[in-house]
């Protein structure tokens, strides 16, 4: 008992003792709180200008954050947006299977109408409250939006260049739409580009028409065996026959705008006789043309046009066969020679390769090659690489012909390879385009005079060997010196003199598949008293001059139109 009482006491004195020390400190805290040195008016100032500092350095960078991230949440609205319209119009319009009516190309709040699957007439335009909206005629609802652009251009199959507006022929539209951006930012341009897959197999053939403005008679005396060159989009060299059978040239003005055709001052090149001239550009000026000359020989001469007031001058004649020459063709071998094949006095097949001299104009020959010794009238040539060219021509008993002429490189000299039958019973006046790097389109007067046309075909890999594909017949009546000008890589404008000597002109399709020739045309009748020896050149995808020998033998030029939507039997 007496231990745990000193125990208990002690415990006491410890409590005590505990109790003064925490006393002291309080008492110790409290006096060095009291004599503490406190924050004056300026040290308080100074932090409130820090702290202000901070915060305005600070503020701006929240704000920027947010600003960014509104940016880039109304952009990626746009972007939705716009990718839903391109989508949406790329695939509607795709799928079309005409279109019916669209705005000018230069229209940026436009439309357009065209024919579903369904035969419904859809249309998409801006309404007035910006927004893209689409659905039948008559009942649209909005689709995108809201949008400052909506414009709409539109080509034809062949020329994705030049603008078109005649719905009949379109077949790509290109689509401009601008979506604005609802938030802070720049709006959003995008564009798409739709092809009409389904109007290629809707049975729509083409239409051939006379262009409004035409025709012109160039020649009020004589027109013989007109040739064409294009000078530039709206201007055309054309040689031929004239007065007197001497050779003239003039120059032949198109107007784009409505199709009308003048005539400029003309050149007689050779004062005593220019028979069946040929041309060939050397370049924007200076063109070679080959003819037969007085007492039947061969001739060429250099054309030079002055593209300021559209005369036509002369450089020196040159005679390249002084015994005979008819119907020469011609084909640019490289920029200073050209190849001619002609028909010499014993009806033979000859070429020789006619060099020019661009500095003075002057025009030489090399070595003249017979390459057929039995018959060789009327030919046509068409370039197949830097060394060889097709040639056709009436052979024996007037029989089609086709053969490989190769012009050496080093000396210039003509040689040849196998010639090839095309035709048995007739091939005259043929006339050649090439389709691609193997096959060439021969158009030529078959039996009885019939228009008749085939595929060549030339095996450029084993020796250059010529064969032929299956035989078309386009005009069962008549078809005589036709002329061919490539529409696109299917399709081939064929104008010729038909019956009674009369101007058709036909539109031949070409099936690269089989290489089988059809009709994608009604024959066009483009003039109903006469029109001998067409010559063709292209303006435009749908617009074509020929030139002619009309009635009386006068000189005759016209626009042929080509357009779709004749419905094919």
């Amino acid at each position: 008992m007496e231990q745990l009482k000193d125990t208990k006491t002690i415990s006491l004195e410890g409590r005590r003792e505990i109790d003064y020390r925490r006393l002291t400190v309080m008492q110790y805290q409290n006096s060095k709180t009291r004599f503490s040195r406190a924050l004056t008016l300026v040290e308080m100032v100074m932090a409130m200008a820090i702290m202000a500092i901070v915060f305005a350095a600070i503020l701006p960078q929240f704000r920027a954050i947010q600003n960014s991230w509104d940016s880039k949440a109304s952009a990626a609205e746009t972007l939705q947006n716009s990718r839903v319209l391109i989508d949406h119009l790329n695939r509607n319009l795709s799928k079309a299977v005409q279109i019916t009516a669209v705005s000018d190309s230069a229209e940026t709040n436009g439309y357009i109408e065209f024919e579903d699957n369904d035969a419904n007439n859809m249309r998409y335009d801006i309404n007035a409250d910006n927004y893209v909206e689409f659905g039948p005629v008559g009942n649209l609802a909005d689709l995108a939006g809201p949008a400052s652009q909506l414009q709409f251009t539109c080509y034809d199959a062949c020329d994705l260049d030049t603008p078109i507006t005649n719905v009949a022929d379109i077949r790509s539209v290109k689509v401009q739409a601008t979506l604005t951006n609802p938030g802070p930012g720049q709006d959003l341009t995008l564009t798409t580009q739709a092809y009409l897959r389904t109007n290629l197999d809707d049975g729509r053939g083409y239409t051939i028409s006379t262009a409004p403005g035409s025709p012109l008679e160039f020649d009020d005396k004589l027109g013989r065996r007109p040739t064409l060159c294009q000078i530039d989009s709206t201007h055309y060299l054309c040689a031929y026959s004239g007065f007197g059978n001497d050779g003239w040239a003039i120059v032949l003005t198109v107007s784009t705008g409505n199709w009308t055709i003048t005539a400029q001052t003309p050149l007689e090149f050779d004062t005593q006789y220019g028979g069946a001239p040929a041309l060939y550009q050397i370049d924007g000026t200076h063109y070679l043309c080959v003819y037969t000359g007085f007492s039947k020989d061969g001739w060429a001469v250099i054309l030079t046009v002055d593209t300021g007031n559209w005369t036509i001058t002369k450089e020196t004649p040159f005679e390249f066969d002084d015994q005979e020459a008819i119907t020469p063709a011609l084909a640019k071998v490289d920029d200073t020679h050209y190849l001619c094949a002609y028909t010499d006095k014993f009806q033979d097949g000859k070429a020789v390769t006619l060099a020019v001299n661009t500095g003075n104009w002057t025009i030489s020959k090399g070595t003249a090659y017979e390459f057929d010794t039995a018959n060789g009238q009327d030919p046509a040539l068409a370039k197949i690489d830097d060394d060889h060219y097709l040639c056709a021509y009436a052979g024996v008993g007037q029989d089609g012909w086709a053969v490989v002429l190769r012009v050496v490189p080093d000396n210039y000299n003509v040689q040849k390879k196998t010639p090839f039958e095309f035709d048995t019973g007739s091939g005259q006046e043929p006339a050649l385009i090439q389709i691609d790097s193997t096959h060439y389109l021969c158009a030529y007067s078959g039996v009885g005079d019939d228009g008749w046309a085939v595929v060549l075909t030339v095996d450029i890999t084993g020796g250059y060997t010529i064969t032929k594909e299956t035989p078309f017949e386009y005009d069962p009546t008549k078809g005589v010196v036709p002329a061919l000008c490539r529409i696109d890589n299917t399709h081939y404008f064929c104008a010729y003199a038909g019956d009674s000597l009369k101007g058709w002109a036909e539109v031949l399709i070409v099936n690269t598949t089989d290489w089988s020739i059809a009709k994608d045309a009604d024959p066009f009748e483009f003039d109903g008293i006469k029109g001998e020896s067409p010559a063709l050149s292209k303006i435009d995808n749908t617009h074509y001059l020929c030139a002619y020998s009309g009635g009386g033998g006068d000189g005759w030029a016209l626009v042929l139109g080509l357009s779709r939507g004749r419905i094919l039997p």
